[in-house]
């Protein structure tokens, strides 16, 4: 396909979007990651497409995925896929997007409005059949801010046994933590506090985003989602907010509380994780990859997850670029309407033995 092409991946909490130019005629794509709760202000969606896509540059071959439908502020994933459409419809009229689906092909805005549950959730199916193209065999491993994906890749071809939400929940090719918005009280039911175990409170005082932040995984610019309290996002703050997971304060709490109490929950991440990838392993048996790539904002929960799993891991942002990586489902549908195998130079190392 000729011309520009803008691929989007339109979450519940962010809209990312990249732009090959001349038909992917490029080493590497330019990527927008905007923030965007789409339960705040579903109806700020049309306006945010046509303004993201003004600042990176208009196209009219343009790439869709989406995983907005499962927001609270639809009634139905139905409804959601249906919203999304409408707001490309009012953003771009005149243009015709390709919206990608869970059987890894394209089809219209109508044939996607007819099967909607056919596009829903689609974007890992999109990353790993792009990543598929350079590696063979891997376990593709995309940790975001809010979920995971775990994703098999054996011959070739995406051996996922899931394509819904549930399937994959079931499967454990989706584990609900991520790198920023995930609740503490939902990773653990107790943390250490000065040498025995204290249960924690039942309520959104603190999100991972707190818990990387003080570990300096991440800084104050790449915490991106809303804060539990509405407050600031320095280090002091994200500490204030962990203390309250044990019903504390920082009058009450010292630094070294803190860093027990976060280190514990990031382990507990890991091991989330690490189960899901040996369920995965377990079901492929002989035929399980032997290596991971590893895409998304949160690869410091990856790569010791994959270790935890025995297999080695590859990071696509050294191949592809940290952008590329961090919004890979959008690159990818760019990548793979414009009918690119992979941007030029990249490589998937063979994969390493048990």
């Amino acid at each position: 396909m000729k011309g520009p092409i803008l691929g989007w991946d339109v979450g519940g909490a962010n809209v990312k979007v990249a732009r090959l130019e001349d038909g992917g005629d490029v080493s590497a794509p330019k990527v927008l990651e905007c923030p965007f709760p789409i339960w705040r202000n579903r109806d700020a969606l049309p306006g945010l497409l046509a303004g993201t896509a003004e600042r990176l540059g208009r196209a009219r071959n343009m790439a869709v995925t989406m995983t907005a439908e499962l927001a609270d502020c639809f009634a139905t994933k139905r409804e959601g896929v249906l919203f999304v459409l409408d707001a490309f419809r009012a953003a771009f009229p005149g243009v015709e997007p390709w919206i990608y689906g869970i059987d890894g092909r394209f089809r219209s805005d109508a044939a996607a409005r007819q099967r909607p549950h056919q596009v829903a959730a689609a974007n890992w199916r999109a990353s790993a059949t792009f990543v598929a193209r350079t590696c063979r065999d891997a376990l593709l491993i995309d940790v975001g801010s809010t979920t995971t994906d775990v994703i098999p890749i054996v011959a070739g071809r995406v051996a996922a046994r899931g394509r819904t939400d549930p399937a994959r929940l079931r499967t454990g090719e989706l584990v609900y933590t991520g790198a920023l918005r995930t609740p503490v009280c939902a990773i653990v039911r107790a943390v250490p506090l000065r040498g025995r175990l204290c249960r924690v409170a039942a309520e959104h005082f603190a999100v991972a985003a707190d818990v990387h932040l003080w570990l300096g995984r991440i800084d104050e610019d790449s915490y991106t989602c809303e804060t539990p309290d509405g407050r600031g996002r320095s280090r002091p703050e994200a500490a204030a907010r962990l203390a309250r997971m044990v019903c504390a304060d920082m009058d009450t709490l010292r630094p070294h509380d803190i860093t027990a109490i976060a280190e514990h929950v990031a382990r507990a991440q890991v091991r989330q994780i690490a189960s899901a990838l040996r369920q995965v392993m377990r079901r492929l048996g002989p035929s399980a990859p032997r290596v991971a790539v590893l895409a998304g904002q949160g690869t410091f929960l990856a790569k010791p997850a994959a270790a935890a799993a025995g297999l080695p891991a590859v990071d696509m942002a050294d191949s592809d670029g940290a952008a590329m990586a961090r919004a890979a489902p959008a690159a990818a549908v760019a990548y793979l309407l414009a009918g690119m195998a992979e941007p030029e130079g990249a490589e998937c190392p063979a994969s390493a033995g048990p």
